[in-house]
């Protein structure tokens, strides 16, 4: 099993200089425009070099790749790091990323023992060659030239039965990851065609719903009648262009009433977005202003079941105030407060790992801790705990 620990991102947009270790459920918090989506969408780039076709996702956000590097750097190029476990293994993939030819002109993949001392090659691209250990037990590998174009990492170039299983797996995972920043409910309303993929703005929702097996359905439906008393169902027709159109039925003693999707609100479409994602078999699920259109009520259920969720996942919130719906020992492990340097550089540190969060945490809600908190002398107190670490690093 695949896990994701830690990433370190050199040059991606505002990520200048910028470490983060995952847990299993992970929250930003933050002012506005401190990066907290930018982490969501350096992510979603990782996930993208699996996929080999950084132009289509590029057009998909309305990007150019230019625009990808930190502008208080002069790089052209986007350094990351990616530390994972597989079964109980650690491995570090490391890749260079050039906006120019839109691909990993550099990428290693070490696997390291026990004591995380020893290391050992086991994929690397260097030089316009590759050298990949196929097998890690009989140490067979295969070395050659790179001869085509490609876009994003070389190791989405490969087949199954030449990477080893641990990169197998890795690669997969990455590739399912998925992100939904930006979830858009003009779009959700919007029918499909049979076998459209849900798009990164919510799009083709009934396709995605369509593919749904009986037990997936059920639980999604389980969850929806959870959140709405009135909620019976859901459905999803054809209509005479052969577009798929999602309808939602509620009950009301014996009577049912039912609604085209264009009539739902922003809030409940949202919500079968999200939890539909749940029911899926992607990896790693990103979710930026998690409470945005959503009761308050339904919150807690929401940031429960998430928690809950067998996928990682990682949420951003302008409302500090929601997790108070988390548990202390929970939010110690997965709150992560978000801000920028005097620099503009975007940082990140474990909130309940500053002091003065801590001790509020003794008496008071996660959320609470948040909004009792100064930002201005909260920085102060940032800056103290870098300079100490500084001094003992050396």
């Amino acid at each position: 099993m695949i896990e994701l620990r830690q990433i370190v991102i050199q040059d991606f947009k505002s990520l200048g200089d910028f470490g983060l270790e995952f847990s299993k459920f992970t929250s930003f918090i933050g002012s506005n425009s401190s990066g907290k989506s930018t982490i969501l969408q350096s992510i979603d780039f990782i996930s993208q070099q699996m996929n080999g076709n950084i132009t289509q996702w590029l057009k998909d956000r309305n990007w150019e790749a230019n625009e990808l590097v930190c502008k208080l750097s002069e790089e052209k190029e986007i350094w990351m790091s990616i530390s994972f476990t597989y079964n109980n293994e650690f491995y570090i993939w490391t890749f260079l990323f050039s906006t120019l030819s839109k691909s990993c002109t550099y990428e290693e993949i070490y696997k390291y023992n026990e004591n995380l001392e020893n290391k050992e090659l086991i994929f690397e691209i260097y030089n316009s060659k590759y050298n990949i250990c196929k097998d890690l037990e009989t140490k067979e590998k295969l070395q050659g030239d790179i001869v085509t174009e490609y876009e994003g990492s070389y190791l989405a170039k490969f087949t199954d039965e030449l990477l080893p299983e641990p990169i197998r797996e890795f690669k997969l995972y990455l590739k399912k990851i998925y992100s939904l920043d930006l979830l858009s409910p003009q779009e959700l309303r919007k029918p499909s065609k049979l076998g459209s993929e849900f798009g990164l703005n919510g799009s083709n929702l009934s396709a995605f719903l369509n593919s749904f097996n009986e037990k997936q359905k059920n639980k999604l439906l389980q969850q929806l009648k959870k959140c709405y008393q009135n909620f019976d169902t859901y459905n999803i027709k054809k209509d005479e262009d052969g577009l798929l159109r999602l309808e939602i039925v509620e009950k009301f003693g014996k009577k049912k009433l039912i609604n085209d999707a264009k009539y739902l609100n922003d809030g409940i479409l949202r919500l079968i977005a999200i939890l539909a994602q749940l029911q899926s078999k992607k990896s790693f699920l990103l979710f930026d202003e998690i409470e945005n259109g959503i009761n308050s009520e339904l919150i807690e259920f929401i940031l429960d079941t998430l928690i809950e969720s067998e996928h990682q996942v990682m949420i951003t919130t302008h409302s500090p105030m929601i997790l108070n719906y988390i548990d202390d020992e929970v939010a110690k492990e997965s709150v992560q407060y978000i801000y920028k340097t005097e620099e503009g550089f975007t940082k990140s540190i474990p909130f309940f790992e500053i002091p003065s969060m801590n001790e509020k945490l003794e008496y008071m809600g996660a959320g609470e801790v948040y909004v009792d908190t100064n930002l201005s002398k909260l920085n102060e107190e940032i800056k103290i705990i870098e300079q100490n670490k500084e001094k003992e690093e050396k």
